[in-house]
């Protein structure tokens, strides 16, 4: 198995001038709709049943949804949207399909990591593609050679939340004991919009409107702001590597100033894109298929990242609880951590699984042992009416998406506290005096003033 070592050496971006190795044969118009008819059919009102893959980015949905349609036809739409993302932005960074030659470096790792845009201080932003900057402690390492991936043992700090740490919440930790690891990237028109308009500190987000990042469009053929978050868990007992996508990267621990380097495979990923059709972004999330299941069907012989299906004999007691926060204090460091029971609460709909299995299927086809096809969509929330004046959310459907690696803690349907993207996302400030962000946290972990 091949394994990605994250070279940021090419500045490739979906809607961004580097974009060329992005698109194969005929595609290599910037991100338009290409496909042999595949976004013909992703229209809310089609019912075409045959799909092709292509590596050009979908930019948005032809047509948006009628008003208030949440029918299965604009649930697939929306769904194949969020497919066609995930094989663009999973595409090789030399081009070719997602798993055509095995695992593969893929075209979002070479985007900016949000750290990188939110420098501490407060200074102009590195140029789109520049590398990373190895923390002291991670450059002396003989065996981390040709990796700039980091990930970082941050703690809550000034409320900001750290990279083991889910939104809201806490860790996620797995059933070998070892934390999930979170990074967050953009795309190159979004960071050339935080950087144009100076939002990377507290004086320029003051001086600067309102905040509205550039959407995709199909009148012009331009992809917009596009935000990606990734979950990983360190591939330990237990685990097959051959069924994940992988990636060699630094793990650095700020506090202790140490770093080591981990064989990461990909348990979680957001997509969310601003486009046209959809002001308040279309929110997609997909998992691995072994990361837990269903709470109403749990599996017996099966073996998870995140569920152990004999817990309650191992461990008897409260450790056993589904989706319960990891006891205090949270660090990890310690040994003896206690592994997070998960349970997807609420099942997969069915059309969105039965479009999985189709993109799976086509997946396999590129390469039968293609390590993407162990992904699924777990659902894309979008607007139903997203110019209705009387909800700056558009009515979100569906009302409730979460993703068990990523919002572990807040699956279910309680209003106002269980995950919903847009609804939490709305929430989202950038300035002391609560400036609205355009549905990003990013720019409200801007501390420096100047």
């Amino acid at each position: 198995m091949q394994t990605s070592d994250h070279k940021r050496t090419v500045a490739h971006s979906v809607g961004g001038s580097g974009r060329a190795v992005l698109l194969t044969l005929a595609a290599t118009i910037v991100a338009i709709v290409v496909v042999a008819g595949i976004y013909a059919q992703a229209s809310p009102r089609s019912d075409e049943t045959a799909f092709t893959l292509s590596g050009g980015y979908p930019i948005d949905v032809p047509g948006g949804v009628g008003a208030g349609d949440t029918g299965p036809g604009a649930r697939s739409a929306y769904d194949v949207f969020s497919w066609q993302s995930f094989i663009a932005l999973n595409s090789p960074t030399d081009g070719g399909m997602p798993g055509e030659n095995g695992d593969n470096e893929t075209l979002w790792s070479t985007w900016m990591e949000d750290f990188q845009v939110l420098v501490s201080d407060g200074q102009t932003p590195a140029p789109w593609g520049a590398p990373l900057r190895l923390p002291t402690a991670c450059k002396t390492l003989t065996d981390g050679d040709g990796i700039t991936r980091i990930l970082t043992h941050a703690s809550k700090v000034d409320g900001v939340v750290g990279l083991f740490d889910q939104a809201q919440a806490g860790p996620l930790i797995d059933q070998n004991g070892s934390y999930v690891r979170y990074e967050i990237l953009i795309n190159e028109p979004m960071y050339t919009y935080i950087r144009d308009n100076r939002l990377y500190n507290q004086a320029g987000l003051n001086a600067f409107g309102q905040i509205d990042f550039p959407s995709g469009s199909l009148d012009t053929s331009t992809v917009g702001a596009i935000m990606v978050k990734a979950a990983w868990k360190v591939m330990g007992a237990g685990d097959d590597p051959s069924r994940f996508h992988v990636s060699r990267a630094h793990v650095f621990n700020q506090q202790a100033n140490t770093c080591a380097v981990e064989t990461l495979g990909l348990v979680g990923f957001h997509i969310s894109t601003k486009t046209v059709s959809a002001p308040q972004w279309i929110w997609s999330t997909f998992e691995h298929q072994g990361n837990a299941p269903d709470a109403d069907a749990p599996g017996t012989g099966a073996h998870y990242s995140f569920f152990d299906p004999q817990c309650a004999t191992k461990r008897p007691g409260p450790d056993c609880a589904p989706n319960a926060l990891p006891p205090t204090p949270w660090n990890p460091q310690l040994p003896n951590q206690k592994p997070v029971q998960v349970e997807r609460v609420t099942r997969i709909d069915a059309t969105t699984a039965a479009l999985n299995t189709k993109f799976q299927q086509l997946l396999r086809g590129v390469n039968a042992h293609s390590v993407w096809a162990n992904y699924m969509l777990v659902g894309t929330q979008f607007p139903q009416l997203p110019d209705d004046p009387t909800d700056p959310q558009g009515r979100p459907f569906p009302q409730y998406l979460a993703n068990t690696t990523i919002e572990t803690f807040l699956q279910g349907r309680v209003p106002t506290v269980s995950s919903n993207c847009i609804g939490c996302h709305n929430r989202a400030t950038a300035t002391t005096s609560a400036k609205f962000s355009d549905f990003t946290y990013i720019l409200s972990r801007v501390t420096a003033k100047y």
